[in-house]
């Protein structure tokens, strides 16, 4: 029984840190390729591929111990993030709260900033395997920015005795209305951005914005089915989390074209069919 439960801890455990699940961040890599603008329309040549290894930065956490924090912030544990005036600075952080803390609390900003640019030099180099690894990255690290659970410290609800929302919330239900949610994302309003640190903390503040909805949505669709663990808690949380959970898919698909746009513009818009 030990040893079952242990293992069943560990299954709850890891499923905690897969942002939207293997289905979310899926739509969110192809989506983000097809709606980019005609002048990158060579880019979505790519599209299976980036969208196929969207999952590759969840996988690497079993080799990669570095890897995990990347994927979350959270955000709400900064006192100064509460006051409304976070330190977005990350060395003015650890002098505060020092690395182990401020790394424990995740590096999601930075890593996904740290992507970006990457990308950028990948666009540079014209190296293709370079810009499908960091493209790839990059909306993964974007999705769970738009994940508000992977923006607040209340990420599985443990601080108000509701253990298991996340998974609930971005695995059974996403993949469940995945459908729904993909038929909502019908166009990206791609834009260059001029800051992208600023528009990454941006996004990642909106998120975590978000949490009372899913949390009270919880509340009411477990109590109103009598079980977080069915079908009918299910189609609850989903009638209660739908509005909020399509503009953050919509939103995550805006966002990392938007940055994929603004990486190649910086490079000095290389030419896609010249990338090998």
């Amino acid at each position: 029984m030990k040893l079952k439960s242990f293992v069943l801890f560990v299954v709850a455990f890891s499923n905690i840190l897969f942002g939207w699940g293997d289905q979310g961040h899926k739509l969110i890599n192809n989506k983000a390729v097809a709606l980019l603008p005609a002048e990158m329309q060579d880019f979505t040549k790519w599209k299976d591929y980036i969208t196929l290894h969207s999952v590759d930065p969840d996988n690497r956490k079993k080799d990669d111990k570095s890897e995990a924090p990347k994927h979350f912030i959270d955000i709400d544990f900064y006192k100064e993030f509460n006051a409304g005036k976070m330190i977005e600075n990350k060395k003015d952080l650890v002098a505060i709260y020092g690395d182990s803390m401020v790394t424990k609390q995740g590096l999601l900003p930075w890593a996904t900033l740290d992507t970006y640019n990457k990308l950028i030099q990948a666009f540079k180099d014209k190296k293709k395997d370079a810009v499908l690894l960091y493209t790839s990255d990059l909306g993964h690290y974007v999705g769970d920015g738009h994940q508000p659970m992977h923006t607040m410290l209340n990420y599985n609800g443990q601080l108000t005795n509701q253990k298991g929302v996340h998974a609930r919330y971005e695995i059974k239900m996403v993949d469940k209305y995945i459908k729904e949610i993909e038929a909502s994302i019908t166009k990206a309003d791609v834009k260059k951005i001029n800051d992208p640190f600023q528009y990454i903390f941006d996004y990642i503040a909106n998120a975590n914005s978000v949490q009372p909805v899913l949390l009270d949505a919880d509340l009411y669709a477990a109590k109103s089915a009598g079980s977080n663990d069915n079908d009918e808690y299910l189609r609850l949380m989903w009638f209660k989390t739908r509005y909020v959970t399509e503009i953050q898919f919509n939103t995550a698909v805006t966002d990392f074209a938007s940055l994929i746009y603004s990486a190649w513009i910086e490079a000095g818009k290389p030419d896609l069919s010249g990338i090998q």
